[in-house]
């Protein structure tokens, strides 16, 4: 009985010590598939800028190949062998400025990158054994998965908000960045019409803050400077007519570089959509009426591009703890007129929109309506109570004993 036993449970001992070692086999086998599996060769590849390449990245770890002199003849300059050259990655704190790999230089005319994630991306040199410096290039990684960390917004509302005061051509466009990171513009592209967004030639001065993008078509022409506090551009389009119908929507894409990240920022639209007007200006006409006028910075004739306005009327006594010309439970009235009659003791609040458009609405002007002709009306008040009041005095006096 007892043998019988034994036997039993000898299989039960076995299969808990199995399953007991089960998932250590399991992570060993995992971790020596993801050491033996090589890295892929990136299929996406481009130049941002003369020596600035950007490798688009999926998560997975791909190489990258970069030449030091290009492509070269080994017959006839057999006198170049693979160990001429000498690979270094900035940021390497060497006595030598060679890079070291490990403890062995990386020597050859050609080198190949490992990026992973966001991670990987540097400036990598290439020099003689004499130290003379012969390439230099800078890798950037840019994530296919389109989620972005260097601006503030969502694909909902957008990372960059665009105005222009006026239809002249002008317009801005400003960015805010997220607490944990700064960015830096790192490429300016603008068109006007997809079709001349494809075929569009981009060029930076010297200072590498203002870009000039022009069409092979010639129908756009498009010129963006970024802003010295790098939280925006200001752009002109120099083939912008304010009387001709607006047919293509313009393009503006941002490049920000925050480390070795790149990230993309587009934002399309028409001049007539972005448009918000100066604040008016308010004047008292009469002591029952106020006018306002155009901004001086709006297009004339007014006739061809007129404005429609708000007005709000805010009584002092109804705000008691404070009103304010963006309080929500105040009238709103629209009227195409300039001029508005107002009762005495009133904040009178005006913005203005193009006529023709759903553009942004200006911001408020406020205006507080004096109280001259109230004050002239205490005074005569105040002058016939002291009468009665003398006259009283005197029926007082006169009286017998």
């Amino acid at each position: 009985m007892n043998e019988s036993l034994g036997m039993c449970t000898q299989p039960m001992e076995m299969r808990f010590t199995l399953l007991s070692i089960l998932p250590i086999l399991l992570g060993v086998l995992i971790l020596h598939q993801a050491k033996s599996q090589s890295p892929k060769f990136t299929q996406s590849s481009w130049n941002l800028l003369p020596n600035v390449v950007v490798v688009n990245v999926d998560g997975s770890l791909v190489q990258h190949p970069l030449t030091c002199l290009g492509s070269f003849d080994r017959e006839e300059e057999g006198w170049r062998r693979d160990n001429d050259w000498v690979w270094r990655r900035d940021g390497e704190e060497d006595e030598e400025i060679l890079w070291m790999m490990g403890e062995q230089e990386k020597r050859g005319n050609s080198f190949l990158v490992n990026l992973e994630e966001r991670t990987g991306g540097g400036i990598f040199t290439c020099h003689r054994l004499d130290r003379t410096l012969l390439k230099k290039t800078t890798v950037l990684v840019k994530h296919l998965d389109e989620q972005k960390r260097i601006l503030e917004g969502s694909t909902r509302t957008g990372y960059m908000k665009c105005s222009t005061r006026n239809y002249q051509g002008e317009f801005h466009c400003s960015w805010k960045f997220t607490p944990t990171r700064v960015g830096t513009v790192m490429f300016v592209k603008v068109a006007r019409g997809l079709s001349d967004a494809e075929n569009i030639s981009c060029s930076v001065d010297t200072s590498g803050q203002q870009w000039t993008c022009s069409s092979s078509s010639g129908q756009s022409d498009i010129m963006c400077s970024v802003n010295s506090s790098g939280l925006g551009v200001s752009c002109v389009d120099r083939q912008y007519c304010p009387y001709a119908e607006e047919t293509d929507r313009i393009t503006l894409t941002i490049y920000m570089r925050t480390n070795y990240l790149l990230e993309e920022y587009s934002q399309r639209f028409y001049l007539s959509e972005i448009v918000k007007p100066d604040n008016v200006y308010i004047k008292e006409v009469n002591s029952s009426t106020i006018e306002w006028s155009y901004p001086v910075s709006w297009n004339r004739p007014i006739s061809y591009f007129p404005l429609s306005f708000q007005v709000k009327e805010i009584e002092g006594r109804k705000c008691k703890n404070g009103c304010t010309c963006d309080s929500p439970y105040t009238e709103v009235h629209t009227t195409e007129s300039s001029q508005w009659s107002v009762k005495a003791k009133m904040t009178v609040c005006v913005r203005a929109q193009d006529a023709l458009c759903d553009s942004p609405w200006s911001d408020w002007t406020e205006y507080r309506l004096s109280n001259k002709g109230n004050k002239r009306g205490r005074q005569e008040k105040q002058k016939k109570k002291q009468k009665k009041k003398k006259r009283m005095c005197l029926n007082s006096r006169s009286l017998p004993y």
